[in-house]
């Protein structure tokens, strides 16, 4: 009885993205490596290519999914511009890195992530907020997709829970 339940545990497939950000004072852009399975990815890439052309479809994604403006309203201005830095395979994750510049130049309050929402309703996205020696961590789910990054729990003193 307890290998068999041990075995589902091990066997359960974990629904997770893993994001590290922090912002750059320099360059006024909140950089940002994200982690997913590689599966995931390419699920990502066929609804995508269902959308939208081949090229930039990784941004084209993030720019939905990934925010920390508001989206544009019809007819003005982006609020955010998503600049891609790079991909990196690694066993059984990619890696995307990219940059958030927000538009009105100022250090973003929240995020929201809302990645892989349509494969799976179970997902948990993991974010670290850098921000020097400081590490800070937020956990978001599809019940709870957005968090003010000022909440960060501080990794130090606690385990990643939400926040």
């Amino acid at each position: 009885m307890t290998f068999t339940l041990l075995f589902l545990l091990l066997v359960h497939p974990v629904h997770e993205t893993f994001s590290e950000i922090e912002w750059n004072p320099k360059t006024k852009r909140l950089e940002v490596a994200l982690r997913l399975d590689v599966l995931d990815e390419q699920w990502i890439k066929r609804q995508s290519s269902n959308v939208e052309p081949e090229r930039n479809w990784q941004l084209n994604y993030l720019k939905n999914k990934f925010r920390v403006t508001n989206p544009a309203e019809r007819g003005q201005p982006a609020t955010s511009i998503y600049h891609w830095v790079g991909r990196q395979e690694k066993g059984a994750h990619a890696w995307w890195y990219f940059e958030i510049e927000p538009a009105d130049g100022n250090m973003p309050q929240w995020i929201q992530q809302r990645m892989l929402e349509k494969r799976e309703s179970d997902y948990t996205h993991r974010i670290m907020v850098l921000a020097g020696s400081a590490k800070r961590s937020i956990n978001l789910s599809t019940r709870k997709n957005k968090a003010r990054l000022d909440q960060a729990k501080d990794d130090a003193r606690n385990k990643a829970t939400d926040s």
